[in-house]
């Protein structure tokens, strides 16, 4: 596929993902997008994101990790909602950047198997997820492989 080809279905993803708002929140930004691979970055706040002792909070994984896998099916051209989310959190730590990665393992008709992991800005793994999601719509304009 043609450069000019890849960059459209970015600009198509992209704009898929903040008309569902899934960009929404200012501190989260996509660092990287490919076909049913996403890596995405959260800059942490200090009074809202980490606990009394600076850790972060697992709510803040979750919500990461949630908004990871939702753009990494937008890639796939599929809007989905969670079936089952299986997450182990490894480590809680003191971090100023979060780092989300995911990989759509099958790409069905009606569901999506994925893996998503999350780091700190020293590429320290704090959670790992195997998650499945239901189909809701399909996109169109953003082909399933690309």
């Amino acid at each position: 596929m043609s450069t000019e080809n890849v960059s459209g279905i970015l600009f198509l993803v992209q704009s898929a993902c903040l008309e569902r708002r899934f960009l929404d929140d200012p501190a989260l930004s996509i660092e990287q997008l490919n076909c049913g691979q996403t890596r995405i970055s959260f800059s942490l706040t200090a009074g809202t994101d980490l606990d009394h002792r600076g850790k972060v909070r697992s709510s803040v994984i979750y919500r990461l990790l949630e908004s990871v896998l939702q753009i990494s099916a937008v890639s796939v051209g599929v809007e989905a909602e969670t079936l089952n989310f299986c997450c182990n959190i490894v480590k809680y730590t003191a971090a100023e950047k979060l780092y989300a990665v995911c990989k759509i393992c099958h790409c069905g008709r009606m569901t999506l198997v994925a893996e998503a992991e999350v780091y700190d800005e020293n590429d320290t793994l704090l959670a790992t997820v195997l998650t499945t999601l239901f189909v809701v719509e399909t996109i169109k304009d953003i082909p399933r492989k690309w």
